[in-house]
């Protein structure tokens, strides 16, 4: 008997410990913008190849907060104006500052030498925030044959809108295609 109390108390505390410890849960949702919305909210659409990140502490919103600025440089414009200068630079929220870190999901996820197409909205002549985050940006991935393909963003939020999306619309394209789709929808 009183084994199978000893049994039953432990039982009750394993489940008590585990319904009590925190557990960490990301996700982000988002209304997905149309191709006509990530153009007019942005002043440039290119192909950039990241170069190194920065990461320090801003105020934004009144509070502090992780950003991190990529150096970017400009390979190619694909719509919109081009960039004034062959470099840029693009922030993004969250990063890593010694052994603080801070996430923000849907956020853009560039990586060095990994080439992608970005729509960015100028806050500062060098200075750019990549427009409708994880939404306005497209790592190029070679697809079986070697051609460079618009890829989704990998942090990607959850959409609601889902039909009619610039994501939709891009997705699986070449420079080409996207160049051709891009004047069209800017008409």
């Amino acid at each position: 008997m009183l084994l199978d109390r000893r049994r039953f108390l432990s039982a009750v505390g394993a489940w008590t410990s585990s319904t009590l410890v925190e557990r960490v849960a990301g996700a982000s949702l988002a209304r997905g913008l149309t191709l006509a919305e990530l153009l007019r909210a942005s002043a440039h659409a290119v192909v950039v190849t990241p170069l190194d990140a920065r990461s320090e502490w801003a105020v934004l919103g009144g509070q502090r907060r992780i950003v991190t600025d990529i150096r970017v440089r400009i390979e190619d414009t694909l719509a919109l104006s081009p960039p004034a200068d062959a470099e840029l630079l693009v922030r993004v929220l969250g990063g890593i500052i010694g052994t603080v870190g801070e996430r923000v999901d849907g956020q853009a996820t560039l990586r060095a030498g990994k080439p992608s197409t970005l729509f960015l909205t100028p806050v500062s002549p060098v200075l750019t925030y990549v427009t409708g985050a994880a939404q306005g940006h497209y790592p190029l991935l070679p697809d079986a044959s070697g051609v460079l393909r618009l890829r989704p963003s990998p942090q990607l939020p959850s959409l609601v809108r889902k039909t009619g999306i610039a994501v939709t619309e891009l997705s699986g394209r070449t420079l080409a295609e996207t160049r051709e789709l891009l004047g069209a929808a800017g008409r």
